[in-house]
């Protein structure tokens, strides 16, 4: 890791302190300059300089401030994969594994090395309260290249922390910032080489790294910070156990044949699991244990073995479970949830699970990475394209009814008849439970030339963007969507996906691409099209991306524009949205008495609580701007109120931005400081650049009592 953003962060922090903001690690970090550097600098550029130049000349001063910085609490996280419920053996290295820094661990595919490090991470949660992140590596590869930023991303993701940009050098800058802040745990599973971990894996002597590889080469015997776990059978009793574990009674009936089937295994965990499952279908015959024994003699490796043991358990599935392993091996969805794989087999998975083929864990479903792989080589008789029919079906269902229970709002996909929403789970978790799986399917869709579904399912997760975010994620699915579209002909289709990649770029303030997204959905639109309501939404797409600009005259007038169809073709809920977008526009215009006039017109036009909140705001900042802060003070109030009932979770950094301006209007100083202070404390633990501009605002106040 470059010290030189350990020393920029370690600025930051006093800078937030003198602000009378601490931020997570500030006061450890203050203690460590003031013995090595006496007094501080006031200026940040100067004091970051002499930590800098510190921390070259001094080593043990560079990681006392290392360790310091490292005090985030308040993004622990779980591990979406979980270690194995029932753990045998490796003990002392565990131990080994447990203590902070970076430990590499190597072996066969089969030795447990994702189940070890997963359960070291269980093992040590409560020591490290920055939180955990698991990334296989092998899920992020183009042929032998790795996608480094979209691995970086999904770690800050998992530690809770917001990635706004899918620029390379942005990411990685983030991810040095963000990440020097924690104490955390990540695994790295399956690395292929130095190269990528050392864009991965940074000396943070504070956190835990564990990386997982196949092949210990000498580039990474050089590289390991600390001698490499090599992985090998299990211990004599671990082995007994873990097939005990698998089939009771048969190992303590047998001793010896089970020492002979053990040692065929080579004592390997997957191996031993695969041989414990032929044992399992013969359990109370007389020599069962032998007789799998010599079934499986003469397997030339473990891994022979293992394929051995995986061809006499598909043999001895049903047809039906059998072609019901294939089906699920061969979708690109690694992980489904029971419904799911239900509506794609056409039943449960039961069959699979008693014989231990599938992993079931927090109710989803998942296959091992080797079965995965052994069943892809399998023939079917069913065509596995018809499994994916079914499950492509229900992510489209299913997501199209959790919009429709949304209620009103502008739709241009194709919607099926006689869908309704009836599960216990709101939509909107649904969908967001569901869109890493409905990403994953959109592109086999459209190799299957299954345009329609991947039209509808875009349109579908619109109200995800609306509600929870997910931007990156969206325009994803949204570039398939815009190439469907394409495919099928449907100008108006694509001209709205096109508008949609402008509203998210917008938001991720990239806002020369959603310039270009906007200008492309104008083009198909100009071209004939009698569609007053797309018009109106991708004039209002315009105004915000001039919002975000600060044009804002350009603002007011394309929300103007929108009026005026609005107007014509009676369009009342988009002239309630374009009524408050305009005032928005109007109060940083300098103009918030005519804001006001304009949002009482949309306070009448207005039906949905969502958009009812946000008229709210934007009275609040009317009244602030006219410096009636009571007034200010109710309408945030109720705007709160709303948001919280409808489940809007986006907007706490404007209200909290919103409630400090009022504070420090009011005279309350400690009320604003706070509030900026949280503000600038989440921007400053994930390594946003905003932190700067709420540390410039807190620089405003005066300084805090002593």
């Amino acid at each position: 890791m470059s010290w030189e953003i350990v020393a920029q962060e370690a600025a930051k922090s006093v800078m937030a302190g003198a602000g009378g903001v601490i931020v997570s690690g500030a006061g450890g970090v203050m203690r460590a300059l003031l013995r090595r550097l006496g007094a501080l600098p006031e200026d940040p550029e100067a004091l970051r300089r002499a930590i800098l130049r510190a921390g070259e000349r001094d080593p043990r001063f560079a990681a006392e401030v290392t360790a310091e910085l490292a005090a985030v609490t308040g993004a622990s996280t779980q591990l979406s994969v979980l270690p194995p419920a029932t753990f045998f053996d490796r003990d002392d290295v565990r131990g080994v594994l447990s203590r902070p820094g970076t430990h590499l661990v190597a072996g066969l595919h089969g030795a447990g090395k994702t189940a070890l490090v997963l359960k070291v991470c269980q093992d040590v949660a409560d020591e490290f309260p920055g939180g955990a992140a698991y990334v296989d590596l092998d899920e992020f590869r183009t042929g032998e290249a790795l996608r480094v930023a979209e691995v970086q991303a999904a770690v800050l993701r998992q530690l809770g922390v917001p990635v706004d940009t899918d620029v390379a050098a942005e990411v990685a800058g983030q991810y040095l910032r963000a990440l020097v802040h924690r104490r955390f745990v990540l695994v790295l599973d399956n690395a292929a080489g130095v190269a990528e971990l050392r864009l991965l894996a940074q000396p943070w002597p504070s956190s835990l790294v564990l990386v997982t590889t196949r092949r210990l080469t000498d580039d990474l015997w050089s590289w390991a910070q600390s001698p490499p776990v090599q992985l090998h059978g299990l211990d004599e009793r671990g082995a007994y156990e873990m097939l005990e574990d698998r089939c009771t009674g048969a190992a303590a009936s047998e001793p010896a044949a089970a020492g002979d089937l053990l040692a065929l295994c080579d004592r390997l965990p997957f191996a031993i699991l695969q041989a414990g499952a032929l044992l399992a279908r013969r359990r109370g015959a007389p020599g069962a244990v032998a007789a799998v024994r010599d079934e499986l003699a003469g397997s030339g490796d473990p891994g022979e073995l293992i394929s051995r043991c995986l061809s006499r358990t598909v043999a001895a599935l049903t047809g039906a479970a059998r072609d019901d392993l294939i089906g699920l091996a061969t979708q690109p969805v690694e992980e489904l949830s029971h419904d799911a794989v239900t509506a794609a087999l056409g039943h449960r998975a039961d069959e699979l699970i008693d014989a231990g083929l599938v992993v079931t864990d927090g109710g989803r479903i998942r296959l091992p990475r080797l079965i995965r792989t052994f069943a892809r080589g399998l023939d079917a008789a069913e065509d596995p394209d018809a499994v994916f029919g079914r499950l492509l079906a229900f992510y489209r269902d299913n997501a199209v009814a959790a919009d429709l229970a949304g209620g009103e709002r502008l739709r241009r996909y194709p919607i099926p008849p006689r869908l309704t929403w009836s599960r216990t789970q709101t939509p909107i978790d649904w969908l967001e439970t569901e869109a890493p799986a409905i990403a994953a399917v959109v592109p086999r869709a459209h190799h299957h030339g299954r345009y329609v579904e991947i039209v509808q399912l875009c349109g579908a997760l619109e109200p995800l963007l609306t509600h929870r975010g997910h931007h990156w994620l969206l325009h994803g699915v949204n570039e398939w969507g815009i190439r469907a579209a394409q495919a099928l002909g449907d100008r108006v289709v694509e001209a709205r996906i096109h508008a949609m990649q402008a509203r998210i770029l917008t938001q991720l303030h990239q806002l020369d691409r959603a310039a270009v997204a906007l200008a492309e959905a104008d083009r198909l639109l100009d071209g004939g099209v009698d569609d007053a309501l797309m018009q109106s939404s991708v004039l209002e797409f315009r105004g915000s991306l001039a919002t975000a600009a600060k044009d804002y005259p350009a603002a007011v007038d394309a929300y103007r524009r929108c009026l005026v169809i609005d107007e014509q073709h009676q369009l009342v809920r988009a002239a309630g949205l374009h009524h408050r977008m305009l005032a928005n526009a109007l109060v940083l215009l300098g103009r918030p008495q005519e804001a006001l006039e304009v949002l009482a017109r949309a306070k009448e036009l207005t039906t949905d609580i969502r958009n009812d909140a946000r008229v709210r705001m934007v009275a609040a900042r009317s009244f602030v701007a006219l410096n009636n802060l009571p007034a200010a003070a109710a309408e945030l109030a109720h705007a709160r109120q709303l948001a919280t009932a409808a489940g809007a979770r986006r907007y706490e950094v404007e209200f909290a931005d919103l409630e400090a301006e009022v504070a420090w209007r009011r005279g309350d100083v400690e009320g604003a400081r706070t509030r900026w202070g949280w503000i600038a404390q989440g921007y400053y633990d994930s390594g946003d650049r905003r932190f700067d501009e709420y540390l410039a605002k807190l620089s405003l106040l005066p300084p805090p009592p002593r």
